[in-house]
C-alpha cells in the first residue's frame, strides 16, 4: 500500500514540472557524386532511400532513447509529415542508431524527412534539420558477369529513356576482392548527353568523350594496355541527378552488385 501511494505521489509531483526539452541529431551532409565515400541522404540499392545522422553530443547525459522518423510529401503546395519510424538507441557492436533505410518510399516521390529524439519523460519540441530525396528508376546491369575470360571486358548496361526525372550520369563503380576485402579499381561517369539513347558501355581503356575517369588503378601490360587480374571482382551502376555546380544530388538509383570472376 505505501509504495503505491509513493508512486502515485511521484506521479502527481512529476506532472508539476515540464521535463527539460533535449537535444535533437542533424543529419549528415550528403556527399557530391563524384566522391568516392558516400555519405548523407542517397538511394539504396533495394529501391530505397538511405537516410543517417549524427547523435547528440549529450544523448547519454540526455538519457536519450532513441529517434523518430518523419517522412513527408508536398501536397497541395503544403508538407503533410508523418512519423514513419522508430530507431533506438543501442550500445550492441552489431546496432546502428544513427542511420534508416527507408523501404517504402515510392518512385518518382520527392520526400522529406526530419528527426525528432525522445527519452522516458519526452519527446523534444525542436527538430532536427530537413533532408529531401527522390528514387528514380534503375539502371540494369548485364555484362560482365559470372566466370569470364577476357582480361579487359566492357561494361554494359542500360537505362530507361524517360522524361519525367533529371538522371543526366551514370556512375560505374569497379571494386576488386583480396584479402583486405573489397578495394576500387574503376570509378567512371558517364555523361548521359543523348536522352534518346539507353544503352550505353565502358571500357578499361577509355575512348569516349562522354565518360570521364576519377579512379583508375587497373593493371597496364608492356603494350600500354588495361587488363583485369586473375580474380573476383563487384560493380554497380548509380544513376545521379548531377545537380548543377557540383552540388550534391537530390534524384538517383543504384543497381545491385553485379560479380565476375576473371579466370
Amino acid at each position: 500500500m505505501k509504495y503505491v501511494i509513493f508512486n502515485l505521489l511521484l506521479f502527481l509531483l512529476m506532472g508539476c514540472f515540464d521535463p527539460p526539452e533535449i537535444s535533437v541529431p542533424c543529419f549528415i551532409p550528403k556527399s557530391p557524386p563524384d566522391s568516392l565515400i558516400e555519405h548523407g541522404i542517397d538511394a539504396h540499392y533495394n529501391n530505397a532511400i538511405y537516410i543517417e545522422w549524427e547523435e547528440p553530443e549529450t544523448a547519454e547525459e540526455e538519457g536519450i532513447l532513441g529517434y523518430y522518423i518523419y517522412r513527408g510529401k508536398l501536397v497541395n503546395q503544403e508538407y503533410d509529415f508523418k512519423r514513419i519510424a522508430r530507431v533506438d538507441r543501442n550500445a550492441g557492436l552489431l546496432y546502428d542508431s544513427d542511420k534508416y533505410i527507408d523501404n517504402s518510399a515510392n518512385l518518382d516521390t520527392t520526400y522529406y524527412y526530419f528527426l525528432k529524439s525522445y527519452n522516458d519523460f519526452t519527446v523534444s519540441t525542436s527538430t532536427s534539420d530537413t533532408v529531401f530525396y527522390k528514387l528514380s528508376h534503375k539502371a540494369t546491369a548485364y555484362e560482365p558477369s559470372g566466370d569470364i575470360f577476357v582480361v579487359s571486358p566492357r561494361f554494359h548496361f542500360t537505362y530507361p529513356t524517360r522524361t519525367i526525372d533529371r538522371i543526366n550520369y551514370l556512375y560505374l563503380r569497379l571494386y576488386y576482392f583480396n584479402n583486405n576485402g573489397y578495394t576500387i579499381k574503376l570509378f567512371a561517369k558517364k555523361h548521359k548527353f543523348d536522352l534518346g539513347n539507353s544503352r550505353f558501355y565502358v571500357y578499361l581503356e577509355n575512348n569516349d568523350s562522354h565518360t570521364t575517369v576519377l579512379i583508375d588503378s587497373v593493371l597496364t601490360n608492356q603494350e600500354g594496355h588495361k587488363y583485369l587480374e586473375k580474380g573476383t571482382y563487384r560493380w554497380r551502376i548509380d544513376a545521379v541527378s548531377g545537380e548543377l555546380g557540383g552540388r550534391p544530388e537530390t534524384e538517383g538509383s543504384e543497381t545491385d552488385w553485379m560479380y565476375f570472376t576473371v579466370k
